[in-house]
């Protein structure tokens, strides 16, 4: 746990020096996966982690579409200093942080954490959480009906020959 928290300090030190979108979006997912693995640890229940990872890769991969249109030639570099600095920087903070009652009393605090999801799912509320995954269905059947291949930003370009 206490690695996982200082691979996202890190991280997000780490976002503050990239310039490509690529790049970005990589350091984005890990962030996600760092946060979304400790939000499973601590509500027991990885449901919401799950969610959190399926809409960070959409947004992601959204992101690698318009990049790959807008820019597809453009070099990508790996700055060496920045991945040596990154490393010395984890190292440091991984011996901050070691502090192994820290866990058991976080263990302690999140016991009850597994009832949100518990709530959330009650027979009182189900027909509002069947409401909203149906208004989610039929939004997302309307928004690809509406989306055309032919039209739109990323649309494919038809060259006519002439003979």
């Amino acid at each position: 746990m206490n690695m996982l928290m200082s691979m996202i300090m890190i991280n997000s030190f780490i976002m503050l020096w990239m310039k490509h979108p690529l790049s970005l979006g990589l350091t984005l997912i890990l962030q996600t996966l760092m946060i979304a693995t400790i939000t499973g640890y601590m509500m027991k229940s990885f449901f919401f982690s799950y969610i959190i990872i399926i809409i960070m890769l959409s947004g992601t991969l959204v992101l690698f579409i318009y990049m790959a249109s807008v820019a597809s030639n453009e070099k990508f570099n790996s700055p060496v200093k920045l991945m040596i600095s990154s490393l010395i920087l984890f190292l440091i903070m991984l011996c901050l942080m070691i502090n192994y009652n820290n866990m058991y009393i976080m263990n302690q605090i999140y016991t009850n954490e597994i009832m949100s999801l518990i709530k959330m799912f009650s027979m009182s509320i189900t027909h509002l959480t069947l409401m909203v995954m149906f208004y989610l269905l039929m939004t997302m059947i309307v928004v690809s009906n509406i989306a055309k291949v032919s039209e739109g930003p990323l649309r494919v370009n038809q060259v006519k020959k002439y003979e």
